[in-house]
């Protein structure tokens, strides 16, 4: 309640609210969707909630891009971007997880459970991303989404394009992460060694759960099978998500059953 007062005296205060125009609305704008992507990806892989999958975050992220997208000052090309990104991403999110709450990985879910006609919808929204001449980098995540989800099967992923695609990202940003998803693709085209040499370049994730997960299925399947029950160890204790934890435990437990 107190809470509630405040914001409603901060509205008062301020008076009447105006869109800002120009560079101060890009800005602006900016701001709003790094906050909305935020919010979409708390609810499509939860950090610490007993449930992989928030769809009411989802779905508020989802619903706050649209109202974006109903104002003509704000219908932009990065918007039509963003609600393409997460509409691709959503559109799987029955097939991530089975009956039991377990996560299923990309190359084991069933597409034929993946929703076709968010696919569409994601799509026409990509289409439209492409009007105007500014590309951000919701444009090349929503591309590079957009090649899983209209891949027939794992198999027919274009990994090539997707690392052309992660490199044009570093190119506008920087990321560990970033670095750590071409790594991915990398081992997947060229093979687990050629991945393992991308990864080791990295650096600043020693404390994400993600970096050792990934690393700990590289050596794996490079068969040092010691090294990556130790990296799988190392992930299973950074990470806070449930559903992570089980699925790193069952990553775990296999590895260590293949080293007897």
């Amino acid at each position: 309640n107190k809470r509630l007062y405040r914001a409603r005296e901060s509205f008062r205060a301020i008076g009447k609210l105006e869109i800002p125009e120009g560079e101060a609305l890009n800005d602006r704008v900016e701001q709003v969707l790094s906050v909305i992507y935020l919010l979409f990806n708390e609810g499509y892989n939860a950090t610490s909630h007993d449930e992989l999958i928030r769809e009411d975050l989802i779905e508020e992220a989802l619903r706050l891009c649209r109202l974006l997208l109903d104002h003509p000052a704000t219908e932009l090309p990065e918007v039509h971007a963003l609600i393409a990104l997460m509409i691709f991403h959503a559109a799987r999110s029955e097939a991530r997880i089975d009956t039991a709450g377990a996560i299923v990985l990309l190359q084991d879910q069933d597409r034929s459970a993946w929703d076709r006609s968010l696919i569409t919808l994601a799509n026409d929204h990509l289409t439209q991303a492409a009007t105007g001449d500014r590309i951000s980098t919701y444009h090349i995540e929503a591309a590079i989404a957009s090649l899983h989800a209209n891949a027939a099967t794992y198999a027919d992923t274009d990994w090539a394009a997707i690392i052309g695609m992660y490199d044009e990202l570093m190119r506008m940003k920087s990321s560990s992460i970033v670095e750590l998803n071409r790594a991915i693709a990398v081992a997947e085209r060229e093979g687990p060694p050629r991945g393992l040499e991308e990864l080791e370049r990295i650096n600043g994730l020693g404390q994400q759960h993600l970096f050792h997960a990934t690393r700990g299925e590289f050596l794996r399947r490079c068969g040092k099978i010691e090294e990556a029950r130790v990296a799988f160890d190392r992930a299973l204790h950074l990470t806070t998500s449930p559903a992570e934890r089980e699925l790193l435990t069952r990553k775990l437990r296999a590895t260590e059953k293949a080293g007897h």
